[in-house]
């Protein structure tokens, strides 16, 4: 048999014994070994987070997921990983913590509102009893959600006197993608992708696999590669992840979002205006007041320092007129809800001293810029709270 022959031959055995290998691997991923799952598709992930969801550190629900209870999860502080502890309901809050006496205020929001350094500052200027609700990677979609799980589990008889709902600049994204995927019919939070970089929404219903597998294989080592080379710190919009420079010692590591994405339009984004409606519908306003606080990414909040970036100077132009268009919104619905925006007060103390990490490894605010926030927050809250009937302490 002539060369080119045998070789043509043996790449078809290669590529038919890899092609079955790859189907096994997707069709019986829930039996494969559970540090494995990282290296697999996103079906193939949702098959056997589905069939092991016990197995898992985050229990996966209809339409939410949260932490396991009674555990330990690894989240950034200050840039540098923290074990932080999930209580007997898979959200951050102390240990039984309620155990006793009535909650006063609920925090609602995503990974920002999941950091004890924002719950444990605001308990820090409240007397009254703080529960945080907040979960990363879940959008205003899902506050309806968490809420009436939370009902569930404690307010079948009481009512908070105060909500705070903590709006960050992704909530929009994060809530049309939820809302592509609930409409579809896939409400198992094990299809929700907790970010924009795994959303595969057509790969979801393939029945088959060509060599998905293995190029998701392939592709997490390549990703892993680049992630390992140092991010270049650039004043231009190059990238969706970067770092900005604001002196010597300070790198700022910022998300360079598509400012399309984040702004809120009750028109052009009905959805976000209906979800958040389907959230004040759960509240008794009689007992209960609700304050909608607007959190700006880094790049809004520093984009005095870099005027020759374009990208900054659009995301702020965005948050100017999505922030006036929330507040246009809460004027107009039936809804008593008390909209926030403390961009100028955080800018100015950015100004001074920066609110996030100067190692350059975490988007989030530091422990000093939850703490800022925070005190901002709970005066603001407080203020406007002696307007109405509700009192805090």
């Amino acid at each position: 048999m002539k060369k080119p022959a045998v070789i043509t031959i043996n790449l078809l055995v290669f590529f038919f014994s890899l092609f079955i290998i790859d189907n096994l691997i997707f069709f019986f991923s829930n039996y494969l070994p559970k540090p494995f799952l990282k290296y697999l598709s996103q079906k193939a992930q949702i098959n056997y987070i589905i069939k092991n969801n016990h197995n898992l550190d985050i229990i996966y629900d209809e339409y939410i997921y949260y932490f396991r209870p009674d555990t330990y999860s690894n989240v950034l502080v200050d840039g540098i990983p923290k074990k932080q502890y999930n209580d007997e309901y898979g959200y951050s809050n102390p240990k039984n913590y309620l155990s006793s006496e009535e909650i006063e205020l609920i925090l609602i929001g995503d990974s920002y509102t999941h950091s004890r350094n924002f719950s444990d500052s605001i308990r820090s200027f409240f007397k009254g009893k703080v529960y945080s609700l907040g979960v990363g990677g879940q959008g205003i979609y899902h506050w309806k959600h968490q809420y009436l799980r939370f009902k569930k589990i404690y307010l079948t008889s009481s009512h908070p006197k105060i909500i705070i709902l903590n709006y960050f600049e992704n909530d929009i994204g994060d809530t049309l993608r939820a809302h592509k995927y609930f409409t579809a019919g896939l409400t198992h939070s094990a299809y929700y992708p907790m970010n924009e970089f795994n959303d595969n929404f057509k790969k979801l219903n393939r029945t088959i696999s060509f060599f998905d597998e293995t190029k998701s294989i392939i592709k997490y080592f390549v990703a892993l590669s680049k992630i390992r080379k140092k991010i270049q710190s650039s004043n231009n919009a190059q990238s969706s992840l970067g770092t900005i420079e604001i002196n010597k010692e300070c790198k700022i590591q910022i998300d360079r979002m598509d400012p399309k994405k984040k702004l809120f339009s009750e028109n052009e984004t009905p959805i976000i205006s209906n979800e958040i409606k389907k959230m004040l519908n759960l509240v008794d306003f009689k007992k209960t007041q609700v304050f909608f606080s607007y959190i700006p990414a880094a790049d809004t909040i520093y984009h005095e320092k870099f005027t020759e970036d374009e990208l900054l100077k659009n995301s702020y132009s965005i948050y100017k007129e999505s922030s006036k268009n929330f507040r246009q919104f809460f004027n107009t619905i039936e809804f008593p809800v008390e909209y926030i925006d403390l961009t100028p007060q955080l800018i100015n103390l950015a100004n001074r001293t920066p609110l996030h990490p100067c190692n350059g490894k975490d988007t989030h605010f530091s422990s000093y810029g939850y703490q800022q926030y925070a005190k901002l927050l709970t005066e603001e809250v407080k203020n406007k709270a002696k307007n109405t009937k509700q009192s805090i302490k």
